[in-house]
């Protein structure tokens, strides 16, 4: 007796063809979606570790403001007179200025030999002995573009110290933002917070903000809130944004 081979119609092939196309559509995009999770898991955490390493590098940098090797000898003598290319004049006493919207500088004496300036550089001639005074340390702080020759136009925190020479602290920076507790008399306490201290007033305290930005474009056209209540705008890229915030006194500065 002859027995017919069975086999699959043309209709079954097509439907298994497809049946395995949505199969393997499914499995691209659990794929290219747990790619997306992670690098934006993974752009929230430079964007935190970023900022937070900007705020460290402040606080510690806010904290040693002011400071006097003999506590004894006026502000006056401790810090005189000085002018530099990117502070300009900083009077006698003043420790702390505003520069730009941007950027400030401090000045502070080293308080221990081998101290190092924000750069990373060794602070030359600090004495041994303790309460023996010695050259004052000033440094800059901004926000800039150190490479603006490249295409990305990103912005880097950076400092400069004793040697002139302008060090990144921290890169992928997109905007910061200073208030400073000010007052305007010699009694060690802040009155106010303000953008743009007067000649008169005394900088005692700073908060500040830090906007961080993920190197590439990541998001899927959303919308970072963040970015729209730092600008008061629509953002025009997909970059992924971080904000962290904190306040901080300096020390010698206050009681």
């Amino acid at each position: 007796m002859t027995h017919k081979q069975a086999g699959l119609s043309l209709i079954e092939v097509m439907i298994s063809l497809l049946i395995s196309t949505f199969l393997i559509l499914g499995v691209t995009q659990v794929y290219l979606d747990n790619k997306e999770n992670n690098l934006y898991q993974q752009s929230q955490g430079g964007n935190l570790e970023n900022a937070r390493f900007s705020i460290l590098i402040l606080e510690q940098a806010l904290s040693k403001t002011g400071f006097r090797r003999a506590p004894d000898v006026e502000m006056e003598y401790t810090f005189p007179a000085t002018s530099t290319a990117d502070c300009g004049i900083m009077s006698a006493g003043q420790v702390a200025k505003k520069v730009s919207d941007t950027s400030f500088c401090i000045r502070y004496q080293p308080a221990f030999t081998g101290s190092k300036t924000c750069t990373g550089d060794d602070i030359a001639n600090i004495p041994a002995r303790p309460y023996v005074a010695t050259d004052a340390v000033v440094e800059f702080y901004t926000l800039v573009d150190t490479d603006p020759a490249d295409a990305d136009n990103s912005l880097q925190l950076a400092c400069k110290g004793n040697n002139g020479t302008l060090s990144v602290i921290a890169a992928n920076i997109s905007a910061v933002r200073f208030e400073y507790g000010v007052n305007n008399n010699d009694e060690k306490i802040v009155s106010k917070y303000t953008t743009a201290p007067a000649a008169n007033e005394t900088i005692r305290a700073l908060q500040f903000s830090i906007l961080a930005a993920s190197p590439t474009e990541i998001t899927k056209g959303v919308t970072s809130t963040t970015y729209t209540h730092w600008f008061g705008t629509t953002q025009t890229d997909k970059k992924l944004y971080t904000m962290l915030s904190t306040s901080t006194s300096m020390r010698n500065l206050m009681p």
